[in-house]
């Protein structure tokens, strides 16, 4: 996703702190169905396929995710796999998102000097009739000794979008 943003996608996932604009947090039961393993397609604010990625959502609220950049390139820093947490919200029309905050790290190198944490906030809504997961994801760049989950210190977002696709066993 970074790739084309001159930047790296990485990501630890932490609960994201803020459900504004939702109804009502809802039992992790509610958006059960989204629990699984998907294969995402990673496009940029461009529209552009910037990379994939598996991302993980376990019952007990978890968040994994690994990214097809991680390697970095010659404009973006390499960086680490992620993991989290989400939560269940519902917006005013009874519909059950997968909110959560995904933190990544990127690596120190002679080319990217400057090692730092990202932030990726993802609204997320699960298609039953489809089986595929779909997102808004905001990424956010801090220094590494920053607090990522001080929403003050994270500026304006770089909005990416990604669908996923359910990984089945045969």
């Amino acid at each position: 996703m970074r790739s084309s943003l001159g930047i790296a996608l990485g990501s630890i996932l932490l609960l994201s702190g803020s459900s504004a604009g939702y109804a009502a947090d809802e039992d992790v039961s509610a958006c059960i169905e989204a629990v699984g393993t998907f294969l995402t397609t990673n496009v940029g604010a461009d529209g552009t396929v910037v990379g994939r990625s598996l991302i993980s959502l376990t019952n007990g609220g978890h968040f994994f995710l690994t990214d097809s950049n991680e390697g970095g390139g010659a404009d973006f820093a390499s960086f680490s796999d992620g993991r989290g947490a989400w939560r269940c919200v519902s917006d005013a029309d009874g519909q059950a998102h997968v909110m959560a905050t995904v933190l990544d790290f990127t690596h120190k190198t002679e080319a990217h000097p400057n090692q730092t944490m990202a932030r990726l906030d993802y609204d997320a809504t699960y298609d039953a009739g489809t089986d595929t997961l779909n997102a808004d994801v905001s990424l956010y760049f801090v220094p590494i000794n920053a607090n990522p989950m001080d929403m003050a210190a994270l500026g304006d977002p770089i909005p990416n979008k990604i669908t996923g696709i359910r990984v089945t066993a045969p």
